[in-house]
């Protein structure tokens, strides 16, 4: 057995300090101070090495600052450090969000730092409570202050409070934060740009929006100036809030104002609100006096641009931006691309599109949103098989993969573009293979079924989005219910709305709409009517589709004036009245035999501008043969060939109708032959009518 290896001998004193001081890795540079403390014991390790290291810990590894602090007091020199270095050891927890390690490190500050915690360290440990969210720990140690729990007594100052209404605000107390901050000048304390910037923002982010400006008006009255923050975080919030008029005169009074000007970020704020509510000319004009200002835009600034000009369909200016940034030398980003691949989809430039997406795989930086946009940019223009090549190219490249929004993307196009078997078939795969799926892709998938009638696979999709643990929302609900309707299995679609309700999901005034006019179809006016009456319960009211499908089910049900009741409903709800619920009820009234009350409501229609059309004619010429207005009827027929309007086979129809119906049936046939000249094909009710006036008045002579 060989004998054991001696171990070896440390590197000399000198060494290891050139060591600790030229080690790039602070948590190395930290092992070789443990190894000097331990293999040199008696040595005094200079202390502005040592705090050279805890800074450089405090930056890049406050992890390992317990690590250092717990050699300390293995050093028989212990070194004495002034307040400044619990500073950094506070500071560096509190931004670690390590409230324990600063909590240990303060009560400790005497033995390991050889100093006293004052004010500054007491708010360095308050701060850590309030980034790392522990508001009841910040609450009673700001409490403890006046009370010396820690063992001196100290007075708050302007940072101390600065630091609770900022806690205020983030768990959203924001009345706490403004009665604290009006005690504050009461208390000899007098707040600076921080304390309003700070309660200015929680109270814009909790919807106080005017008492945030406020505050920005009452600053230079106060002797406070504010700063491109202040001001930042107030155009934030009005753009977030949707308030342009607000933002502007902001943005309009910090260009005003002497002591403050818009930085970068003050133009990115503006830029990116201006955008979002698609002001793109006050948008371009801030542009230019950013960049007449010497700002000179990032690449996160160019992308704010192209993607507000893609959004309002300017893609060629979009360009140009792109352009310039490449010229510039500026690091194209991935949302750079997403946002101009987007656009040009959009637009319907997707050759266009293509070389953006090359760029992405060229660059290496196309991501699964890339492939998400380019899938559906190319479903919206019909280009289905080089999508669906897209998931097969998605499943190989090994820097991203397919997520709910592929999924959704693929099935929903696959849908739209009346592929409904390739589109379940990748619903399947996912769901057995495991992969998430969004309520967006079953309910494309169900939407897609029911419009083809496929009511028991779209029921199926159903069940297993449920079974797969998948919620449905209103407008899975929906799409079932308008697809029971329309292939008349109106229990079924009860059923569907019975679980709607008993899963949670609040019905809205589509699924009402929807049931009430599959209701009325089935001719069940009095469950329509009560369902009616618990739409109105539930605090909806009934728009135009309610009311039509209502009037027509009346009508249907020969209740002509209760549809004449929801009709003044109707009007004095000052609702806009289409020529399509004119019809309906000169359809009703005509079919009751009220063909006068039908005319006046079409003249009623005419005084309010609402245009009558070919169906309003056909309807009213036929209620007036069927009353024996002969006259009257061949006045509208007139009215028709006067106005322009291009009769169709339901005018020739009613026409050749009434003229049999009077014995006039040679004039009838005429009307036949202009109908085949006008190359309109007759239908079984049109030699249906013939034959029976033959059979009536015998062989026609003409």
């Amino acid at each position: 057995m060989p004998p054991a290896q001696p171990d070896p001998e440390p590197p000399p004193i000198h060494r290891l300090l050139e060591l600790i001081k030229s080690e790039p890795d602070p948590a190395t540079a930290l092992s070789h101070l443990e190894l000097l403390v331990s293999t040199r014991p008696a040595f005094p390790t200079p202390q502005p090495l040592i705090f050279h290291l805890l800074r450089r810990l405090a930056t890049a590894s406050p992890s390992h600052l317990p690590r250092l602090l717990g050699l300390l007091p293995r050093m028989r020199h212990r070194p004495r450090f002034s307040e400044s270095a619990a500073l950094v050891v506070l500071s560096a927890f509190s931004r670690a969000l390590m409230p324990e390690a600063a909590l240990a490190a303060f009560r400790d500050l005497p033995s390991l730092l050889g100093c006293n915690p004052g004010i500054r360290s007491h708010n360095a440990l308050l701060d850590a409570f309030v980034r790392a969210r522990r508001f009841s720990d910040a609450d009673a140690f700001f409490a403890s202050l006046s009370h010396g729990a820690f063992g001196r007594r100290l007075a708050p100052n302007l940072q101390t409070y600065n630091i609770i209404i900022r806690s205020l605000c983030a768990r959203g107390d924001v009345d706490r934060a403004v009665s604290l901050f009006g005690t504050l000048r009461r208390r000899g304390v007098a707040p600076d740009r921080v304390t309003y910037s700070t309660l200015m923002s929680g109270l814009a982010k909790h919807d106080q929006l005017d008492n945030a400006l406020d505050l920005l008006d009452e600053m230079p009255i106060c002797g406070v100036q504010a700063d491109a923050v202040c001001y930042n975080a107030l155009l934030s919030a009005c753009f977030k809030n949707g308030k342009f008029e607000k933002a502007m005169r902001v943005w309009e009074q910090l260009l005003r104002d002497p002591g403050a000007s818009p930085n970068l970020a003050t133009y990115k704020v503006m830029l990116d609100g201006l955008c979002k509510l698609g002001r793109f000319k006050e948008a371009g004009e801030v542009w230019s006096r950013m960049v007449a200002n010497n700002h000179q835009p990032d690449t996160v600034t160019h992308g704010i641009l192209i993607h507000g000009l893609c959004r309002s369909g300017d893609v060629d200016g979009a360009k140009r931006v792109y352009s310039e940034m490449v010229k510039a030398g500026l690091v194209l980003d991935v949302a750079v691309y997403n946002s101009l691949i987007k656009g040009f989809c959009e637009a319907g430039k997707t050759g266009e599109s293509w070389k953006f997406w090359d760029s992405t795989g060229f660059s290496g930086i196309r991501d699964t949103t890339t492939y998400n946009i380019m899938m559906k940019g190319l479903f919206d223009s019909g280009m289905v098989n080089e999508a669906t090549e897209l998931l097969a190219q998605l499943e190989n490249d090994t820097s991203c993969s397919p997520d709910k929004v592929t999924f959704g993307t693929l099935i929903h196009g696959l849908c739209e573009n009346g592929f409904a078997n390739k589109a379940f078939k990748i619903l399947e795969d996912a769901r057995t293979s495991g992969k998430e799926l969004d309520v967006f892709s079953y309910s494309s998938m169900i939407n897609r079924f029911c419009k083809d009638g496929r009511t028991d696979d779209a029921n199926k999709v159903y069940e297993n989005m449920v079974k797969d643990g998948c919620k449905p929302n209103s407008h899975v609900y929906n799409a079932l219910i308008n697809g029971f309707c329309r292939a008349c299995k109106i229990s079924d679609a009860v059923k569907i709305y019975t679980e709607m309700a008993g899963n949670g999901c609040s019905p809205t005034i589509v699924t009402y709409n929807t049931l009430i006019d599959g209701l009325c179809k089935a001719e069940k006016y009095q469950e329509a009517s009560s369902l009616t009456k618990e739409m109105v319960q539930r605090g909806f009211t009934p728009d135009i589709k309610t009311y039509g499908s209502l009037i027509r089910g009346l009508c249907r049900d020969k209740k002509v004036d209760s549809a004449l009741s929801i009709w003044n409903e109707i009007l004095d709800a000052d609702l806009q009245v289409d020529v399509i619920m004119h019809n309906i009820l000169i359809h009703g009234l005509c079919s009751a035999g009220k063909v006068d009350e039908a005319f006046r409501l079409y003249l009623e229609m005419k005084e309010k501008n609402c245009s009558p059309n070919l169906v309003t004619y056909n309807t009213l010429m036929d209620g007036f043969y069927e009353v024996g207005s002969i006259d009257k009827a061949a006045s509208l027929w007139t009215t028709i060939l006067d106005l322009g309007l291009k009769p169709d086979i339901v005018t020739y129809n009613t026409r050749i109708k009434g003229l049999c119906s009077c014995n006039r049936t040679p004039e009838g046939v005429l009307l036949l032959d202009e109908v085949l000249a006008r190359g309109i094909l007759p239908t079984v009710i049109t030699w249906n009518i013939l034959v029976r006036a033959v059979i009536r008045y015998g062989p026609i002579q003409i």
